[in-house]
């Protein structure tokens, strides 16, 4: 009995443990920085400091908004979902881009613990 009480508890540890394992997934949206990602938008920004409202400006606001304490973070335009990323030196190179990030997800931190990041469409 004792010997069959061991198995059960094994057995139950090793459903539970396969429960919370993390798969990894791809993501899609723009590696914006965490500021202008509030807003969905990089425009209330562009305009107060005079940048183009285009792919350079994007990308001029994302630098520049992570310089004065925002992070690089994931903003998904169909989902308005905003993804923190583990790796923010892997994320600057993207700064304004359309990309696809592989990586974990945790729910709890709304963070994706970033593989791979490459040019979306």
């Amino acid at each position: 009995m004792k010997r069959f009480g061991i198995g059960v508890v094994a057995a139950s540890l090793l459903l539970l443990g396969t429960g919370y394992a993390q798969k990894e997934r791809t993501f899609t949206g723009e590696i914006m920085d965490s500021l202008c990602a509030k807003d969905g938008s990089h425009a209330a920004m562009e305009k107060a400091h005079g940048m183009p409202a285009d792919k350079s400006g994007d990308k001029a606001c994302t630098l520049a908004c992570a310089k004065v304490g925002g992070s690089f973070v994931l903003y998904d335009p169909a989902t308005k979902t905003v993804y923190q990323l583990s790796d923010q030196a892997k994320a600057e190179q993207f700064a304004g881009d359309k990309v696809k990030v592989t990586g974990d997800y945790e729910d709890a931190s709304q963070t994706i613990t970033v593989t791979k990041i490459q040019p979306g469409s």
